[in-house]
């Protein structure tokens, strides 16, 4: 029987969508793609070779290549002893690893650092008053370790998602054929977990390389590229100098991103077996796992002592001379409350734009529209570019005409909304193409508009997806050092200026009460977050496939 079977078109584009496309396009042009743009073009050919050929810019260049390789490492191998220990269900104290494994994601960017120059260093409450050494932790050695401990959970996170997916019958596979556990585990469990892996050390060697809170509290004279950036326009008023840095700096950061994204973009390192009767793992060797277990348990007293630390700091009178409890460097927070309230109203606006950019480029991007790669580009670059880049750029686009925004909040919103836009965008794009087609095709044959579509069936369905980003973007901006750095103005200092001007002077115990008022905003934002996931979750499971 053969049948002709009109094929249904798709359906002709709203022209308000054609406007949101257009202004859309336009926001990014001037956002991501002019301050871009403005960095790789203002400094002058003389002055380029000059920074480059600088003593100082060539040892920053060799710095962080240097500390970007320990770093990257040392986080991605700790990374991945912590994602075997949370996915063998053998490994004793395996849930308590993982809680402790993630809170250094919950930090502030200069706190890790912060915190060991606090415990281990000079004046440190371990090294000097408890065991009465001179140990000096500032340099290459202390921002090693401060990365290490900061960077491993973004690594633990990549690898336990290829880990949970790696079904257990290919290790009862190779015991099967004669393999020993430790062979099993070798020759099936770490070749198919190897793209995850080399996925993950990319994700951390962008952000090692990117690094600048940990590096300007505790790299001393071990100048890197992110820093001198900030050294050559704060310190020295050089823009052209920073600008140069920067765009050094960008360069090694696009090419680790877009090679991340190639191997973890649309990664699928699952392996499929069907729906057959569940599989027990295999037992972990006793030497393997008892090695996660000492190597996961002193990297948790390391984790413990950042945040032990920075909240002992608040309530001693005078951080490595005067050990008597008070609590006036608590109540001090309170006289910061303009910086706290700059602080909060930035992240908010900037999560605000976050969230609602990616809700819209993300749909627009669903459409039949003309330049769809162009749009899917412009949304993910600023996840390439350093925190110094876009600090450097925004300073530069905006601060004349014809748009002068230097000296409001408004630059530091823009700049910290579209540099955590891919984010929000990646997550509503997925979010997306969990909604089945047959609800807009049913809305569309009761005669709903594209606007009627956006407003009726994606907003109420994409709602979590929103809500997380907002949150997510508003945690990263409340605390964020490496673009706000760039921007201060009379008036518009936010918090996170402030403590790193407290640990410049070693107002430690100050600096270390206030950082103790951003963790306890940002914990009252994830458990928001919890909050709103589980509010959602119900909706939101009703409409996926």
């Amino acid at each position: 029987m053969s049948t002709t079977v009109a094929r249904r078109s798709r359906p002709r584009v709203d022209p308000a969508v054609t406007a949101l496309y257009a202004v859309t396009i336009a926001a990014l042009a001037v956002f991501v793609i002019y301050p871009t743009v403005r960095v790789l073009i203002t400094p002058e050919p003389g002055n380029v070779a000059e920074v480059l050929t600088s003593n100082r810019t060539l040892q920053a260049i060799k710095n962080s290549v240097v500390i970007t390789l320990l770093s990257t490492t040392s986080a991605s191998l700790l990374g991945l002893v912590f994602a075997f220990a949370a996915t063998r269900r053998d490994i004793p104290l395996r849930h308590l690893f993982r809680i402790l494994g993630t809170l250094p994601l919950f930090a502030p960017p200069f706190m890790v650092a912060f915190a060991y120059v606090l415990v281990f260093g000079r004046q440190g409450l371990i090294t000097h008053t408890l065991l009465g050494l001179e140990v000096n932790i500032f340099g290459w050695h202390g921002l090693w370790l401060a990365q290490t401990i900061g960077m491993f959970p973004l690594a633990a996170v990549i690898i336990r998602g290829v880990l949970e997916g790696i079904h257990p019958s290919t290790e009862q596979a190779a015991l099967t054929l004669g393999a020993s556990e430790t062979a099993a585990l070798r020759t099936v469990l770490v070749p198919l977990a190897l793209p995850g892996i080399i996925g993950a050390m990319l994700v951390v060697a962008i952000t090692v390389l990117a690094d600048f809170g940990n590096a300007i509290v505790i790299a001393g004279n071990f100048p890197v590229l992110a820093t001198e950036a900030w050294i050559r326009m704060d310190g020295l008023g050089d823009l052209q100098g920073a600008a140069v840095i920067v765009s050094v700096l960008m360069v090694p950061a696009v090419a680790l991103f877009m090679a991340s994204r190639a191997l973890l973009g649309n990664r699928v390192f699952t392996t499929v077996t069907g729906r057959g009767a569940d599989v027990d793992q295999i037992a972990t060797p006793a030497l393997i796992k008892w090695t996660v277990v000492a190597i996961c348990s002193l990297t948790c007293v390391l984790v413990v002592i950042v945040y032990a630390g920075i909240l002992l700091a608040g309530l001693f009178n005078e951080w490595g001379s005067d050990w008597s409890l008070t609590l006036r460097h608590m109540r001090g927070v309170f006289s910061y409350v303009d910086e706290l309230r700059i602080s909060l109203v930035v992240s908010v606006l900037a999560g605000l734009v976050t969230a609602l950019a990616g809700q819209v480029i993300a749909f627009l991007h669903s459409r039949a529209l003309w330049f769809r790669g162009a749009l899917d580009f412009l949304a993910i670059l600023p996840g390439a570019l350093p925190g110094v880049f876009i600090g450097v750029g925004f300073v530069l686009a905006f601060n004349a005409p014809p748009i002068e925004l230097a000296g409001t909040i408004w630059i530091v919103v823009l700049a910290l909304g579209f540099w955590h836009l891919p984010q929000a965008y990646q997550a509503t794009k997925g979010a997306l193409g969990q909604i089945h087609r047959s609800i807009e095709d049913s809305a569309r044959d009761l005669g709903a508009s594209e606007i009627r579509l956006i407003t009726d069936v994606y907003a109420p369905l994409l709602s979590r997806s929103l809500v997380a980003s907002f949150i997510q973007s508003f945690i990263r901006s409340v605390s964020n050092v490496s673009v706000v750095v760039f921007m201060i103005a009379p008036g518009q200092i936010l918090v996170s200026a402030v403590i790193l001007r407290m640990i410049g002077s070693a107002s430690w115990s100050e600096g270390a009460a206030l950082t103790t008022a951003l963790l306890v905003i940002t914990f009252i934002c994830v458990g928001l977050a919890e909050a709103v996931t589980r509010r959602f979750s119900a909706p939101a499971r009703g409409s996926q496939r």
